[in-house]
């Protein structure tokens, strides 16, 4: 295919020494980019603990009496993003009468970076190099939970979403768009790599609103088939132990609306529920500087499941990315704090570089996937849960060499198949003065000498021979082609030789969505109090829980956005009887 021009990638480039608010708006235009939102006033670590009765609450007394309108459909989809686009979409195609309701003013879209999909019809045309075998990544997925989840969903999801994925490639090609895949996997990796990654091309983020705007007409296209925005769910109706629809806020007062065949709960998870997310996951948030989240996705979805008589996963889980960049001055764990143009989005800290800790000492393997190093800071002091990421001036020659793959990817490889945002000579286009920005912006130190670098990051004493010893142990791992301390791979050790030194002032993690939902069969009901399914409602997207278990596995790249692709669809079939 053609190289798109380098105008439609997610990585367009700024020129010059940018100000820091044109470097955030420089990331906002990339593929996981952060979305430039509001942080609430107060930090979740600064409110302190809560209980899940103070952030469950209790559900809205609301009486048909109270109802300014009663909307009938066959199928209810709550909540327009990935898995509810999918679903409307599946149940409008097949029939259903289809209701989709979303609290935004619009829909939050489909996930563009990549959609993780097994035996696709792109994936077959590439042949071996591309094929995936279900039941080993299955197994992969249940390894990476510690076998806390149920199998039998992410087996349902290998073999379900190439349908899903094909279904999607073709709506998109009527409408002037295209999905890629990412194939080209590096070889000799401790950690497996998939070939899962879908990509949308087109400039980000407008790219998701176009891929909005044609989910839009498709779902109105058929007959009885409506959306309606600005219209947030309160709670389900039960009725006789079944779920029977719902009530929602219109602009003119309560509505409520039944769903006779059903009701699909999508909502986006609890992300920018501050009360929620401290609550449930407080180690994760020491390690947080800031979200790039939906500010929609605060939990409506599962509190309202949760009234029904749902449970809750045991084990919390987060998708983070290593990639926010703080200042010296600012404060990590504080992440509703930090938004908009106040942090540095740095995809070049998910690169296999030398990784220190405040100490100056290496504490992890840094091929290992996004989650790992937030979890290896843990055992650290809550005021010390931040690294420093290291490198030097051959830095363009060692990231052709890594071999990332996914939304870390920042360059083209010369024999194809790459991440569908890299674009060639993005390293010397957008990578390097980018660099140079965040040095000026004061999110990275820059220096000629590894002395002076350490001194730009403060270290002192012991604590700056710690560093230089890092540093040159780095050296010597690197002509011995070994790691005998991490085990990183041979070919993403790196050296640190060469002028200019780098270092991040502070880097730590950015959470995109959580992970944890509520727990559901293999068909995605939720279950009851007595262990049965509640009849009536299905649960997709990150309100589903049952999936994950404590950690996000990176390396299928678009697993997340792949299965709510994938049970979005299936569900919207079933429930319109096209199953």
């Amino acid at each position: 295919m053609e190289q798109q021009d380098k105008t439609f990638t997610r990585r367009s480039f700024l020129s010059g020494a940018a100000a820091l608010g044109a470097l955030t708006a420089g990331a906002a235009l990339t593929g996981c980019a952060p979305r430039l939102v509001e942080a609430p006033s107060q930090s979740a670590e600064a409110a302190g603990p809560t209980t899940a009765a103070e952030w469950l609450g209790e559900a809205p007394a609301i009486s048909d009496g109270d109802c300014v309108e009663t909307v009938e459909c066959e199928v209810l989809v709550v909540g327009a993003g990935t898995a509810g686009y999918f679903a409307a979409c599946s149940a409008a195609e097949s029939g259903a009468k289809t209701l989709l309701i979303e609290k935004s003013a619009n829909g939050n879209s489909v996930r563009s970076s990549a959609l993780g999909a097994v035996n696709s019809r792109l994936q077959q045309a590439e042949g071996e190099r591309a094929a995936i075998d279900p039941m080993a990544i299955t197994n992969d997925m249940d390894r990476y939970a510690l076998g806390q989840i149920r199998s039998g969903l992410v087996r349902k999801w290998a073999l379900n979403s190439g349908e899903a994925l094909d279904w999607y490639a073709d709506l998109l090609a009527k409408n002037g768009m295209e999905v890629q895949l990412e194939w080209n996997m590096p070889e000799g990796t401790f950690y497996t790599e998939w070939p899962t990654g879908h990509g949308t091309n087109g400039a980000y983020p407008s790219r998701e609103g176009e891929v909005a705007k044609i989910m839009d007409a498709y779902i109105t296209s058929f007959p009885g088939c409506e959306e309606r925005f600005e219209t947030p769910m309160e709670c389900l109706i039960v009725e006789d132990g079944k779920v029977v629809g719902a009530y929602a806020k219109g602009k003119d007062g309560h509505i409520r609306i039944n769903a006779s065949k059903g009701v699909v709960v999508a909502t986006g998870g609890y992300a920018y529920n501050p009360d929620m997310y401290q609550a449930r996951q407080p180690e994760r948030v020491s390690c947080l500087g800031t979200f790039d989240a939906f500010p929609s996705c605060t939990g409506d979805g599962i509190k309202a499941l949760l009234w029904a008589g749902a449970s809750m996963d045991a084990v919390p889980t987060s998708l983070t990315f290593n990639r926010c960049l703080l200042t010296a001055e600012q404060e990590h764990g504080h992440p509703y704090d930090v938004g908009g143009e106040e942090y540095g989005y740095y995809f070049f800290s998910s690169q296999p570089f030398l990784r220190v800790d405040a100490h100056g000492e290496r504490f992890h393997n840094e091929s290992a996937p996004y989650d790992y190093v937030m979890s290896a800071l843990t055992k650290h002091p809550a005021d010390e849960r931040y690294w420093h990421q290291v490198w030097d001036g051959n830095w363009k020659n060692d990231v052709p060499r890594f071999h990332t793959v996914g939304c870390s990817t920042i360059y083209m490889q010369p024999e194809g198949g790459s991440d569908h945002d890299s674009f060639p000579g993005m390293l010397d286009e957008w990578i390097g003065p980018e660099m140079e920005g965040f040095v000026e912006a004061g999110f990275i130190v820059k220096d000629d000498t590894l002395e002076g670098l350490a001194d730009q990051l403060g270290f002192e004493g012991d604590e700056k021979e710690a560093f230089l010893a890092t540093c040159a142990r780095q050296n010597e791992n690197f002509d011995n082609q070994v790691d005998p301390d991490f085990g990183k791979e041979a070919f993403r050790l790196s050296e640190l030789r060469t002028p200019p030194f780098y270092a991040t002032v502070k880097s730590c993690g950015l959470t995109l969505c959580t992970l944890d939902g509520v727990q559901v069969n293999d068909e995605l009901q939720p279950f009851g109090a007595d262990g049965e399914p509640i009849e009536g409602v299905y649960v997709v997207g990150n309100d589903q829980g049952s999936f994950y278990a404590g950690f996000y596995p990176n390396l299928a790249a678009g697993i997340n956005a792949g299965r709510c692709a994938t049970f979005g669809r299936m569900v919207g079939k079933k429930l319109a009887g096209a199953e």
